[in-house]
């Protein structure tokens, strides 16, 4: 048991193994009749977010869209196992269900490398903006002054 608390405990595994887990239940989950595009946007829109995530290791904003994402997929899915029940299949409903079931769980093993990689959400807040950040002009970059220099001509002065 210790051995699977080390695995994700290590955001490399951790990343990786949501990201494949809702890939096969996604997949399996579309090859019902749907009858609309609205379970295939916002999954493919999730699973755009979870790559984004694996490929860059040190960005909190990656791993914030992923679980914001993913959290929003839990009432989302539940909208449309709910109004699509009838159309589907039972591989896609059975698929779809227990992505569904499984979503909680990944929102908290996402939660962690949010916070892992130094994001926190603060009260009231999903997007936190408090912290001020510094702002550099690279249109003018700064040049030491000389200090032993003559003064130049005024050029002002020539108009």
């Amino acid at each position: 048991m210790a051995d699977i608390n080390e695995l994700l405990g290590s955001s490399f595994v951790r990343v990786k193994l949501v990201a494949f887990v809702h890939f096969f239940f996604i997949t399996n989950a579309m090859l019902g009749t749907w009858g609309h595009g609205a379970y295939e946007f916002y999954n493919f829109l999730f699973m755009i977010a979870m790559f984004w995530t694996i490929h860059c290791k040190e960005s909190i904003e990656a791993a914030q869209v992923a679980l914001v994402i993913n959290v929003s997929s839990i009432f989302f899915d539940l909208i449309n196992i709910i109004v699509y029940f009838d159309f589907m299949n039972g591989w896609a409903v059975a698929f779809s269900i227990i992505n569904l079931v499984l979503r909680p769980i990944t929102v908290i093993l996402l939660y962690r490398e949010f916070n892992s990689r130094g994001g926190s959400l603060q009260t009231g807040s999903v997007f936190p903006t408090t912290q001020q950040r510094t702002y550099q002009d690279i249109d003018r970059p700064t040049q030491p002054t000389p200090t032993n220099s003559q003064p130049g001509p005024n050029v002002a002065s020539i108009f």
